[in-house]
């Protein structure tokens, strides 16, 4: 069962998301910002990575330059309502889904980088 962090400070998003994930079959566990996500990540080691961009306390791409920073290989979705060349960075990122993204486009992207990390 993979073992996915999703760091998504919208409590509704993060609850419905949740829910699909492990009605999907995986692992969830949920931070409620990037500062959050970062230390989860440090501790526990997800698999995966699905994290929104603008959140209080350290964006999405703060949290992904800093994992990458300190090593964190394994793949990493950025999940934002803003378009993917209006980004004003863009760290190493494996997939980019636009929100509101429908739960299947969302489940594709987990396949696809899951599927390029074996």
């Amino acid at each position: 069962m993979l073992r996915i962090l999703l760091v998504e400070d919208e409590a509704l998003i993060s609850l419905v998301t949740s829910i699909a994930l492990e009605d999907a079959g995986y692992h969830v566990t949920v931070a409620i910002d990037g500062r959050e996500g970062l230390q989860i990540a440090q501790q526990y080691q997800p698999e995966l990575i699905i994290t929104d961009y603008m959140m209080p306390r350290m964006t999405g791409l703060e949290l992904i330059r800093q994992l990458r920073e300190s090593g964190f290989l394994r793949p990493i979705i950025l999940a934002t309502s803003i378009l993917e060349e209006n980004l004003p960075d863009r760290p190493e990122y494996n997939a980019y889904v636009q929100k509101p993204y429908r739960e299947a486009e969302l489940l594709s992207a987990i396949r696809r980088v899951a599927a390029a990390a074996e």
